[in-house]
């Protein structure tokens, strides 16, 4: 290991590419509608925090808790969704986009 750097810090950085299954942009749109149906820019508001969301996860996915087999959930602060994802040595895929009253274990049937 060079100077400065630990081995470990190196095995945290690698890069992933980010695939979103259509199944989970069909989800993000639909709640995109329904919050701006509720409140104008609440839509877009909603996307910023998707697009945060999956920033953070593309930077770190395995800080992410996994909460059934292999799949992660990151939850949103300041909205009612969690994004399901799965890791493996190369990629991370976005499978769905809940919300938090919807039963989490409806993405399994996709």
């Amino acid at each position: 290991a060079e100077l400065g750097r630990s081995p470990k810090r190196n095995l945290q950085k690698m890069n992933y590419s980010v695939t979103v299954a259509e199944a989970a942009e069909n989800d993000i749109r639909q709640a995109f509608l329904w919050y701006e149906d509720q409140k104008e820019n609440l839509g877009t508001i909603f996307q910023e925090h998707i697009n945060k969301a999956i920033d953070s996860i593309h930077n770190n996915p395995l800080k992410v808790q996994i909460r059934y087999s292999n799949t992660r959930v990151y939850f949103l602060n300041k909205f009612p969704f969690g994004i399901h994802f799965q890791v493996n040595e190369t990629q991370i895929l976005i499978v769905a986009a809940f919300h938090t009253s919807q039963n989490p274990k409806l993405w399994s049937t996709r």
